[in-house]
């Protein structure tokens, strides 16, 4: 429960942080009141924020009088808060509003320390005031500077109040600038980014600009600052009153006109990079030509100010043009790319509604009209890539004026490639000038790309129809193969839009191969089915195999088209798949993994698989075809427990398949029974309590064995005995199902011990009597089990002494337990005839000598658990103990097993392990020596599982 004076700080605290009390008449009555009822005067917030720096941030009326109070009563005028260790003055100076002075006076009076530096920014009052003050600002500046303010001190910036006050616009600024310099502010301070405050001036700066630089520049300040811009690069970039006479004036100051700047950009690139800006950069450019500027002066990209210029077309951009190749600019002028000014006009002709009277000019002084970049482009090829509603006449122009009509990049590309990839409402009328020119409309590109490759891959506009009847008209080869053996019929199946269907029926009118195959032997319709973005896919797909698409084409992977639809989970599928079936599609094909048509419908799992399941039926699909997983369609059925479609693939008498009990239910079991008519012996078996293994198999028909043997895994009494009468019963049959009988209890049985060893003698004999070809013999089978029992005890013996040795490494006489209450002896006895019990069974089946090493873990580990299992002392529930250390160890003794057989891949582990760990140590309170403990240091340390954290 809080203590009545927690309540009243707790109320100081939101009395003096709620600025919507300040000005109310009781507000500082209730401080005053807190106060007297032992409110402690500089208790604080988790921010270290005390009542003192909340009325000094929140101030309004009445401020000076509770900071007054405040102070009177022993507030810490100096205290420091948390976020940036700032005083009260701090607060007072960033969020003054009225009466601001006074407080300053009152504090500073009091012992406030005027050079106080806020812990993070490092700044000082007078920071704060330069920074933020609107109202009074010279004043109180004034007033900080007499009582001692440090006029230099820099901020963690290094900026000092002059760099804040040139850079702040306020109404007082130049009086500021003036007053802060009088006082000895350094006019040449440079911050971080080694810019004064008269590179401040010149970026922030809007009003009286001009003055303040003046004053600036007569008062010493450095015009020859360009470590990384200088004043005259920030005056270039950015709008400014009297922008012309304050460059005129720093260049007759001495500023470098040609100083470079980190990009090697002289001023006179800058303002051709702006010349978007409200303001007359013609004016601009002339004067710092006419100061010395250097025109063919290159950034370090090689770019002159003539190629910026043709870049960033704006306002005046002909003139500018005209006006610097008058004046010497190089119209040839390579950049690193080897593009000369005439690529960027072209390149960037939308902004300019001149760009054709531009382009005339620079190819009338000289410009290189075939010129080529590093890539190989010329202009004529950078024309024909961009709209404008002068692309013609400007292409028109180039053939005209000499421009290399076949000219190819470095992609083999010509200017009739770039046109077909890049359609706009001229496309048309542009190939057919550029064919009328010369262009070869079957030209390759590197990649063996024609024309109508690109035109059916980039089908842009309502005009693409046109445009491929016109390519077709004038001899393009409608079957071409690019690199990668895909004709135009597979681009436009690949990238479909509206145009597609129309595309599509007319190349197949005029001869296109509809069975085309690419490298990965893909054909149209595959394309069709693969890259379905249309709604009218359909119409595609259908129009293609009416026209003689082969629907069971596979690729080069042996993957169908079915399985392509079951994959890329294609819309409309069912009825896809309804009308391939109805077209002939091979039933009983084999795919990759040797799945069929009937396996491919049972794993889409689309609520219309059994429509699709009863067409194949129809169609003569054979059910029971296995792929290489073994598995049956019924087992896909199984696993998507789709009872459908199970019902109607047993009623259509399929195979049982090979699974496990989890997929194999009592009700799919009854089903078969029904559906087959197995025997009546059988079929009272379901519904008899008699133990299922004293029944005598009376029938030497396989898959009703089968049926069986599932009714066995359902309902078997797992006990040694009933398991021995099984054995018996089926030693009486044909080794053909006692082969089965044993492959089923060897696997579904792992927890006997000796018995599953005799099982597995009894599967290697009969393998041993197929490959001799012998009938089956009882009494020679008992001969040879005897033999290899033999054989097993000797085994056991030097397991069993493998063991004994193993207890005294581990220390086994379990010394951990030293009560000597009978309870707990008691107790020692149970689990030291467990741990044993679980030793044993460990090394019974053991059978390489190479597995030792993974059970002495397991036996490491197990130790250690019974230990903490006896320091719980939880007698009553120990039963609850045992179980939870036999799940823990089922899943830690298989992980232990795949590490050391190293079947585990890094990015398939999952750190769920771990936590198994030490869910382990943490519910048998071990210590954090215990061998658990020292194993997952070993196993996060390995190479294998470097990326593995361990818990915290």
């Amino acid at each position: 429960m809080r203590s009545k004076k927690g309540t009243y700080n707790s109320r100081l605290m939101a009395t003096c942080r709620n600025k919507h009390l300040h000005g109310n008449k009781n507000t500082f009555e209730t401080i005053k009141y807190l106060i007297s009822k032992g409110a402690d005067i500089n208790c604080s917030t988790y921010r270290y924020e005390t009542p003192l720096h909340l009325v000094c941030q929140y101030q309004k009326e009445n401020t000076l009088e509770i900071i007054k109070y405040l102070i009177s009563k022993g507030a810490d005028i100096n205290a420091k808060n948390e976020d940036d260790e700032e005083t009260p003055l701090h607060l007072v100076c960033k969020f003054q509003k009225q009466n601001t002075l006074e407080i300053i006076k009152y504090l500073i009076e009091k012992g406030a320390d005027i050079n106080a530096e806020a812990n993070y920014t490092k700044e000082t009052p007078l920071h704060l005031v330069c920074q933020f003050q609107k109202e009074n600002e010279l004043e109180i500046i004034k007033y900080l500077i007499e009582k001692g303010a440090n006029v230099n001190l820099k901020n963690k910036n290094n900026q000092t109040p002059l760099h804040y006050s040139c850079q702040i616009q306020k109404k007082d600024t130049f009086e500021i600038i003036k007053y802060l310099i009088e006082k000895g502010a350094d006019i040449n301070a440079q911050n971080n980014d080694s810019e004064t405050p008269l590179h401040n001036v010149c970026l922030f700066q809007k009003k009286n600009t001009f003055e303040i630089i003046k004053y600036l520049v007569e008062k010493g300040a450095d015009i020859k600052n360009y470590v990384n811009e200088g004043p005259l690069h920030i005056l270039c970039q950015y709008k400014t009153e009297n922008k012309t006479e304050i460059i005129k004036y720093l260049v007759e100051k001495g500023a470098d006109i040609n100083a470079k700047n980190n990009k090697d950009e002289a001023p006179l690139h800058i303002v051709c990079q702006y010349t978007n800006q409200k303001e007359n950069i013609f004016e601009i450019i002339k004067c710092l030509i006419e100061k010395g500027a250097d025109i063919n002066y290159k950034t370090n990209n090689k770019e002159t100010p003539l190629h910026l210029v043709c870049q960033y077309q704006k306002q005046n951009t002909f003139e500018i043009i005209k006006y610097l190749i008058e004046k010497g600019a190089d119209i040839n002028a390579k950049t690193n790319t080897k593009e000369i000014p005439l690529h960027y006009a072209c390149e960037f002709q939308k902004e300019n509604e001149n760009i054709f009277e531009i382009i005339k000019y620079l190819i009338k002084k000289g410009a290189d009209i075939n010129a080529k970049t590093n890539s190989g482009q010329t202009p004529l090829h950078i024309i024909c890539q961009y709209k404008n509603e002068n692309t013609l006449e400007i292409i028109k122009y180039l053939i005209e004026k000499g421009a290399d009509i076949n000219s190819k990049n470095n992609s083999g590309q010509t200017p009739l490639h770039h046109v077909c990839q890049n359609q706009n409402e001229n496309t048309l009328e542009i190939i057919k000038y550029l064919i009328e020119k010369g262009v070869d409309v079957n030209d390759l590109s590197k990649y063996n790309q024609t024309p109508l490759h690109f035109v059916c891959k980039y089908q842009k506009k309502e005009r693409v129809f046109e445009i491929i009847k016109y390519l077709f008209s004038k001899g393009a080869d409608i079957n071409a193969k690019n690199n990668s053996k895909k004709t135009p019929l597979h681009n436009v199946c690949q990238y479909q839009n509206k145009y597609t269907f129309e595309i599509i029926k007319y190349l197949i009118s005029k001869g296109a191969d509809i069975n085309a195959k690419n490298n990965d032997e893909e054909t149209p319709l595959t394309f069709a089915l693969k890259y379905q973005k249309h709604k009218e896919t359909i119409k595609v797909i259908k129009y293609l195999i009416k026209n003689g698409a082969d629907i069971n084409a596979k690729n080069r992977f042996n993957v169908s088209i079915l399985e392509l639809i079951s994959k890329y989970q294609i819309k409309n599928s069912f009825e896809i798949i309804k009308y391939l079936i109805k077209k002939g599609l091979d039933v009983n094909d084999k795919y990759k993994h040797n799945q069929t048509p009937s396996h491919i419908i049972c794993l889409i799992n689309n609520k219309k698989e059994v429509d699709l399941m009863k067409l194949l039926i129809e169609k003569g699909a054979d059910i029971n075809i296995k792929n290489n997983f073994n598995g049956l369609p019924l087992n896909y059925a199984i696993q998507n427990k789709n009872q459908e479609l199970i019902k109607l693939l047993i009623m259509n008498e399929s195979d049982i398949p090979d699974s496990d009990t989890n997929e194999i239910t009592k009700e799919i079991i009854d089903l078969f029974l029904k559906t087959y008519s197995i025997n009546q012996d059988l079929n009272n078996l379901l519904n008899s309590n008699d133990n299922l293994s004293d029944f005598e198999i009376k029938t030497n028909d396989l898959f009703k064995f089968k049926v069986h043997k599932q009714i066995l895994l359902l309902r078997f009494d797992y006990n040694q005995s009933n398991l021995q009468k099984f054995i018996n019963n089926c030693l009486q049959k044909p080794k053909e199902i006692v082969e089965i009988a044993i492959n089923f209890i060897y696997t579904g049985f792992p927890n006997f011990d000796n018995l599953i060893q005799k099982l597995q003698i009894l599967k290697n004999y009969l393998i041993k009597i197929k490959k001799l070809k012998k009938n089956f013999s009882k009494k020679k089978l008992k001969k040879e089990l005897k033999k290899e029992e033999e054989e097993l005890k000797i085994k056991e013996t030097k397991q069993n002494e493998i063991n004994e040795e193993f207890f005294k490494e581990i220390g086994f006489d379990l010394n951990w337990i030293k009560s000597k209450s009978k309870k707990k002896r008691n107790n020692k006895k149970i689990y030291q005839n467990y741990i044993k019990k679980m030793i044993q069974k460990d090394f019974t089946i053991i059978c390489e000598e190479k597995e030792i090493k993974v059970h002495k873990l397991i036996l490491f580990l197990r130790s250690e658990l019974f230990k903490g299992m006896f320091q719980l002392n939880v007698e009553d529930k120990s039963n609850q103990v045992h179980d939870y250390s036999r799940k823990s160890f089922e899943t830690i003794q298989q992980f232990i097993y795949f590490l050391y057989h190293d079947k585990i891949e890094e990015n398939k582990f999952n750190s769920k392990i771990i936590e198994e760990f030490e869910d382990i140590k943490d519910y048998f309170q071990l210590n954090q020596n215990s061998i658990i403990d020292l194993f997952l240091n070993d196993l996060i340390s390995s190479n294998k599982f470097k990326n593995i954290k361990k818990r915290k």
